[in-house]
């Protein structure tokens, strides 16, 4: 089959998707649907040179020519009442077809010099903002150096890491406990946390706020202002010349299965900052902030079993279901974090299971909870507050390439080996909306790729 016949019967397949009979001819009319097969994605200027070609074909074709082409485009077309200029010569149609895709090609190149050319002005433009802003920032912090309080000649920057602080102030408290201190002393890490200066985790590269945001969005498409609000302390304390990872005390909440706790512990783990995570849901205070030692059931608080475990005075703590907690005769949960949130009152919080002040101002506190109305005001005043929003249909599917990927990495697999077929991605965005439940999806994924499992090559 030659190229004309290729090309002619392209323009056959026009005239037959059209769904219906021929249509009275219109020369403009028929100049678009010859742009829109042969040059479909030509500028506007490149579209004003294919219709002075198309029309300077039809100008000097005869009027069996003019019919083919009309025919083939779907046109009633009566050669016999055409009267074409005396004198046409007329060409073949793959010459009408070779200079419409000449035109398109060229048109195309000239696109992506022009896409290239705005590109590269945007990254210039964007060179001098972090130009500007480098300069500004540099004469910030000189000023803050030269500030009162601040040693003559010491340089702030976020590369200054924190000195080393003690979480126990008093280190002798210990010996006073009952039985001299031995249910902190069987404990490695509680004995470390309580005996050595412990660090903080820091940031030390701004570069790495850009990389959480972009990993958090593409598995919370949903959730970009929340994870952008999370971030701005950190920023902001960066730019100040602090490295010390110090987040806002935050309330997450929206409805059940929107994501929050999952946003929050990825968060969290992006930043590489230990996370400690608890239900306080029918809780009191006794479980979350200890029973003093000598007691049966004594037990130490969160915050000094958080900062034990990982060595360092500022582990995140996320209460889950904070307005599902309760109050009862050993305690308000809501009421016992107040002092604790203040950042002159942490700094001496007295510790029940150590009987004794610790450094509690580090901790990076976080909360969850399906409402707000049965938080106190107290409390609602000492947080930063953010609606986690619902996934929207429109979500489903990066949602789902980001269980997917969580998936294959806990089994140890290459993402190419863990799939779902086009008919299951369907299915869950067609379901989505009688759940609207991340949970639900996230329980929907995994029961679909574990029919697969035992077909998938294990690493």
């Amino acid at each position: 089959m030659s190229d004309s016949d290729v090309k002619k019967g392209h323009k056959a397949s026009i005239s037959s998707d059209t769904g219906r009979g021929p249509i009275g001819f219109d020369l403009d009319e028929l100049v678009k649907r010859v742009i829109a097969f042969y040059a479909p994605d030509v500028s506007s200027t490149g579209e004003q040179i294919c219709d002075d070609i198309v029309r300077g074909w039809w100008s000097r074709q005869d009027r069996f020519r003019r019919a083919e082409l009309a025919t083939f485009l779907g046109f009633a077309f009566d050669a016999e009442r055409d009267d074409p200029k005396p004198g046409a010569e007329p060409d073949d149609v793959d010459v009408l077809a070779d200079l419409l895709e000449s035109v398109a090609l060229q048109d195309l190149l000239v696109q992506r010099r022009i896409s290239e050319a705005k590109a590269r002005i945007k990254r210039e433009a964007e060179a001098r903002v972090q130009a500007e802003k480098k300069r500004i920032y540099g004469h910030v912090r000189k000023q803050l150096s030269a500030a009162p309080g601040r040693a003559a000649g010491r340089k702030t920057s976020a590369s200054q890491s924190t000195a080393p602080q003690r979480y126990l102030l008093d280190k002798s408290a210990i010996d006073r406990l009952p039985e001299n201190g031995r249910s902190v002393r069987k404990s490695p890490d509680l004995m470390a946390a309580c005996t050595q200066k412990l660090g903080l985790a820091e940031c030390t590269d701004r570069s790495t706020f850009a990389r959480v945001r972009e990993t958090l969005a593409c598995k919370f498409p949903h959730a970009i202002a929340v994870i952008d609000g999370l971030l701005r302390p950190l920023e902001r304390g960066f730019m100040t010349g602090r490295a010390e990872l110090k987040l806002r005390p935050t309330i997450l909440v929206g409805g059940p299965g929107s994501g929050k706790t999952a946003l929050l512990r990825d968060f969290a783990a992006a930043l590489e900052l230990p996370v400690t995570r608890i239900s306080v849901a029918g809780s009191s205070d006794s479980n979350v902030f200890g029973v003093s030692a000598g007691w049966s059931t004594s037990l130490p608080s969160i915050m000094t079993s958080t900062v034990a475990s990982s060595r360092l005075l500022n582990p995140a703590i996320i209460l889950d279901e904070l307005d599902k907690a309760y109050t009862s005769r050993n305690g308000s949960v809501q009421e016992s974090l107040l002092p604790l949130l203040e950042p002159t009152e942490a700094v001496h919080y007295h510790e029940r299971f150590l009987a004794s002040a610790v450094n509690a101002s580090h901790i990076n506190w976080l909360f969850t909870a399906n409402s707000l109305d049965r938080i106190t005001a107290p409390l609602l005043s000492r947080c930063d507050v953010y609606e986690m929003p619902t996934p929207s249909r429109e979500h489903v599917r990066p949602i789902v390439r980001a269980i997917i990927a969580e998936y294959a990495r806990d089994l140890g697999l290459h993402t190419g080996f863990v799939r779902l077929s086009t008919e299951d991605v369907e299915f869950l965005e067609n379901s989505y909306d009688r759940h609207r439940s991340v949970r639900v999806l996230a329980e929907l994924v995994r029961q679909l790729l574990d029919a697969q499992e035992q077909d998938l090559p294990r690493a």
